[in-house]
């Protein structure tokens, strides 16, 4: 059977869409993937007229995408939905929000797609009924029907590599789908991503992952992880086969430290061996260990990413249910520390209307504290669909739904805060931190002086700059250039250096590259 995988999210990654790829063809089917990364709000009609000739031929046509995807999905099943033609929409969205994916696209599949695409495509070839296939969700006249769900796949080791093959994969560039190039010293970059675990032990109310989780509840184990032996063969397989110039691995299990020790243990010494390249993973305040980070640093983790979110102690407790105390963050912090060759990096999430003056000053506060040098990354928040501080929102009135809910925004694309009221509650102070972005030494954060802090912070100042925002609007569309100009010559540099870590010290990199 022909089946036509469509991935509207804006990067050409894709994993599960190519994780349902491989898993076709393992049973002897076709599949095309159409990756349709694009920071635009819309496709062009060029653009969908070839899509429709790319799945013209196909069976099954196969949606996913994210939240911020899901527009343009929604757009596209419009365009190309046909009589006689199935369509299945799947992913996180479709999962969480299934009668609207459904009334789209006619079939939804909720939660893990492996087994249920597999069963919807050999049905559909035997001309079999579709409509007891667990995981599957459609519209009967005007009700949703929700089939049960199958209890998660018991072992990742059972599933097949993601499919890099680029044999039959199309890519929008340039306002036009376009074959993906065959030769794997031109993939599309030179880090290497990989996942080799299911779900998280947090149950933080702005990810999706809580209601995935409640989805599962009483039905299997939902958080599950790779074998560090079939980790690690497949990170060589897919470095050796797919990516061979690749400079850098970035490993995007949620917590990598959920591993126990014996485990991190066997999968630095494996990794050391057949892979090699520098790695990156993100880890839990919580489960920060010394050990841990020792085995890793000595496997050639060069950096290491930890999610903070906050500094309040009130905001993680009673809005994003993350209560992980301070005085955790900074042991970790200090744990790091002791690794000079491992760059730590920590997440904080800014743009949130249920946070005060002084949540946002507790936020400033612990980055003063914390172990330099560091980087951190601001995030945008986003009511996610589906997610439970969506819910929250929606009854609280802070927004009406999905269409004011920021879904559409990039979480990593700075503050954007022009189309949402919500988000231009303390302005001044999500400024100040949205200007922390980048690296933290002894006398700045990010573009902070930090002797400029207190003055800042004053009352008066934050009731002056409250009432006149221009200045504070000027600083943030200011970093938001900076933050571009940054990517791009990171970019670059990241080509022309065979350690990433060199980018983050270039100082040092010229003068033992010149000298």
């Amino acid at each position: 059977m022909n089946i036509a995988l469509i991935c509207t999210d804006s990067d050409l990654w894709a994993f599960g869409t190519r994780l349902i790829s491989s898993v076709l063809k393992r049973a002897g089917h076709s599949t095309r993937l159409i990756l349709l990364a694009s920071d635009s709000a819309e496709y062009s009609a060029e653009v969908l007229e070839e899509a429709g000739e790319l799945v013209r031929q196909s069976d099954l046509v196969g949606i996913s995408c994210y939240s911020r995807g899901s527009r343009k999905a929604r757009q596209f099943a419009a365009g190309l939905r046909a009589p006689g033609k199935a369509m299945v929409w799947g992913g996180l969205h479709a999962s969480l929000n299934p009668g609207e994916c459904a009334e789209a696209a006619g079939i939804v599949c909720r939660g893990e797609g492996e087994e249920t695409i597999l069963e919807l495509v050999e049905s559909l070839e035997d001309g079999r009924g579709w409509e007891d296939i667990r995981n599957l969700a459609y519209r009967k006249r005007e009700a949703v029907v929700l089939n049960p769900l199958r209890p998660p796949i018991a072992s990742l080791d059972s599933l097949p590599l993601f499919d890099f093959e680029r044999a039959n994969e199309f890519h929008l560039s340039h306002g036009h789908l376009t074959k993906a190039p065959s030769d794997p010293r031109s993939a599309h970059s030179p880090r290497m991503q990989y996942i080799g675990s299911r779900g998280c032990a947090l149950h933080c109310t702005y990810c999706c992952n809580r209601k995935v989780k409640e989805l599962y509840s009483g039905n299997g184990k939902y958080l599950r992880r790779m074998s560090p032996a079939k980790y690690v063969e497949q990170l060589a397989t897919l470095h050796r086969q797919h990516f061979p110039n690749a400079t850098d691995v970035f490993l995007l299990d949620e917590d990598f430290f959920l591993r126990s020790l014996e485990e991190i243990r066997e999968f630095a010494e494996l990794y050391r061996k057949q892979v090699g390249l520098p790695l990156d993973c993100m880890v839990s305040p919580p489960r920060m260990a010394d050990e841990k980070m020792r085995l890793l640093a000595e496997a050639g983790l060069w950096r290491i990413s930890l999610g903070v979110e906050s500094g309040s102690e009130r905001t993680k407790k009673e809005v994003f249910d993350r209560p992980i105390p301070n005085e955790t963050v900074l042991r970790a912090s200090r744990t790091i520390k002791r690794y000079p060759s491992v760059a730590p990096c920590y997440f904080f999430i800014i743009g949130n209307p249920y946070e005060d003056r002084q949540d946002l000053l507790d936020t400033l506060g612990l980055m003063t504290r914390m172990d330099y040098p560091y980087y951190t990354n601001i995030y945008n928040l986003v009511f996610f669909p589906g997610s439970e501080l969506f819910d929250r929102a929606v009854r609280d009135g802070i927004i009406a739904g999905t269409r004011d809910s920021g879904f559409e925004l990039h979480f990593r694309a700075g503050l954007k805060y022009r189309e949402h009221a919500w988000k231009q509650r303390n302005l001044y102070l999500n400024g100040l931190l949205f200007l922390t972005e980048g690296k933290a030494t002894k006398r700045r954060l990010g573009l902070l002086p930090r002797r400029m802090i207190p003055f800042l912070t004053r009352p008066g100042v934050i009731d002056f700059m409250d009432r006149r925002t221009t200045i504070c609007r000027i600083a943030i569309s200011s970093k938001v250039l900076l933050l571009r100009a940054r990517a791009r010559l990171g970019g670059v540099l990241k080509r022309l250096m065979k350690n990433p870590a060199d980018a983050y010290n270039l100082p040092q990199y010229l003068k033992r590259r010149f000298t």
